[in-house]
């Protein structure tokens, strides 16, 4: 795979909070590369308290759409980031899976929603340094 422009794939259930949110974060932060999300039984709409805390942070998704997952388009990734949601037994790109066992926090009160879009930043600005380097 080419190291210049590479692409990441968020995964939750129904790419309604976790994995818009993860999306959102990374490509505010990366410079030199992209990411999507993308969910095993995509909702159809970004979960309304999801967006309500990325606005707090700056960051709109209100706009952003439910997506399924399309094995079809696996090998365009380099990491794919699962919350869960995935047999890793069964995924045919199990070499590119990681998993990020946070919670799902559909259902919850906005604090736990911002807990949990707390932890998601580290991990994504975390992981934006891996990918891309410091320089």
């Amino acid at each position: 795979m080419v190291n210049d422009g590479k692409k990441i794939l968020f995964v939750c259930a129904e790419n309604a909070c976790r994995s818009q949110m993860a999306e959102a974060f990374y490509n505010s932060l990366a410079r030199a590369s992209r990411a999507e999300s993308a969910g095993t039984f995509p909702s159809g709409r970004v979960n309304p308290t999801a967006v309500e805390v990325m606005r707090e942070v700056g960051l709109d998704i209100s706009g952003n759409a439910s997506k399924p997952l399309d094995l079809s388009r696996l090998d365009e990734f380099d990491r794919i980031i699962s919350f869960g949601c995935i047999a890793k037994a069964a995924f045919p790109a199990r070499d590119r899976l990681e998993e990020w066992p946070i919670e799902d926090p559909a259902g919850k009160d906005i604090e736990f929603f911002r807990r949990i879009r707390d932890e998601i930043r580290g991990r994504v600005e975390r992981l934006v340094t891996e990918v891309e380097g410091d320089g």
